[in-house]
């Protein structure tokens, strides 16, 4: 770094003028998100609390994730199973090396726009994987770097794929989240 760097990032307000667009970035992949999410609790809101907000974080901090931004929704609902650990719907946007999701197809940072459910049975995780790969369906699988949890996701690199990848996972949700319910004889 030389002193012309800093000069004329302390002149042009460079520095402030990035902290504004991570900000202002941070604050519409949010908000995506969440209406994503809020599409999602939609399909099975049996499973969730009635309107539930969802809880959000960010993490620029490079770890086992380059970077990622979620919402999480816990399944509180009527039809919620009733374990130890409450599980969760998480809605989210990674940014990971793509040999962490198994992908030598994508050059840079893999974006992994998707979902998971926090501490489902590996059991129904794997059912909708398989049932997911039978039917040639357009969502990718992976073993989550995180966790136990598979996660379901598709790469993106604009606002238009991430519409059609929200689309494509609210469908498939829509199809398998019922899984993740409580039996109705029990």
């Amino acid at each position: 770094m030389t002193d012309e760097f800093l000069t004329k990032g302390l002149q042009d307000d460079r520095y402030l003028k990035a902290l504004r667009l991570v900000d202002e970035f941070e604050d519409k992949i949010e908000a995506t998100l969440r209406e994503f999410g809020q599409r999602m609790v939609a399909e099975h809101p049996d499973l969730f609390e009635t309107n539930p907000d969802g809880n959000e974080r960010t993490n620029r901090n490079p770890g086992s994730a380059l970077a990622h931004t979620r919402v999480h929704y816990p399944m509180t609902g009527e039809q919620a199973p009733e374990v130890d650990q409450t599980w969760g719907l998480n809605v989210h946007l990674y940014w990971v090396t793509p040999e962490q999701y198994e992908r030598t197809d994508v050059d840079g940072a893999l974006r992994a726009f998707g979902y998971k459910i926090k501490y489902a049975d590996r059991d129904i995780d794997d059912w909708v994987v398989e049932q997911t790969r039978a039917r040639d369906l357009p969502v990718e699988t992976s073993e989550n770097p995180y966790d136990s949890n598979i996660s379901f996701y598709r790469h993106v690199s604009s606002v238009a794929e991430i519409e059609e990848t929200a689309d494509v996972l609210v469908d498939h949700f829509s199809e398998f989240g019922d899984k993740y319910a409580t039996p109705q004889d029990e």
